[in-house]
């Protein structure tokens, strides 16, 4: 819906948000400070569709070049990468860690255990005993008790 503004010099129609601003300051006879809506990324915009195809790959080896030296400052720092690998020894540590203290899930990681080697009938106990003589330890161990 398009607004109207009367005035004795001229009767013109609004259609953005920038002409209903300079009407607002024109009726307050001041500056009004409207502050921008924030962007929803912080990254600057890229066009890449705009680009050329070597401009691209470029682009695409920067970004890879900045996501590797990424890796490597937090990896020197101690910090673990978040990745499927890590995550999968986590979560098996955290079963480990459940069958050694027998704590609730405990059944339910030897049932599951059991399914997957439903062909090997021991293998499930076999595990729990070398969890509790820590022949099985846990991996990542050493990383779950830091915090920045």
């Amino acid at each position: 819906m398009a607004a109207t503004v009367n005035s004795d010099e001229i009767e013109e129609e609004t259609t953005s948000v920038s002409d209903h601003l300079g009407l607002l300051r024109e009726l307050l006879n001041e500056d009004v400070v409207v502050a921008e809506r924030p962007r929803t990324s912080r990254k600057p915009f890229v066009g890449i569709a705009d680009m050329t195809p070597d401009q691209f790959k470029a682009y695409k080896a920067r970004l890879q070049a900045e996501r590797r030296a990424r890796n490597k400052e937090q990896e020197a720092a101690g910090s673990l990468p978040f990745d499927s690998d890590t995550t999968r020894d986590a979560l098996a540590d955290a079963a480990i860690m459940l069958l050694y203290a027998g704590g609730s899930g405990a059944t339910a990681i030897l049932n599951y255990l059991g399914q997957v080697f439903y062909d090997k009938p021991g293998a499930p106990l076999t595990i729990a005993a070398r969890i509790r003589t820590q022949a099985l330890k846990p991996k990542l161990l050493k990383f779950a008790g830091k915090s920045s």
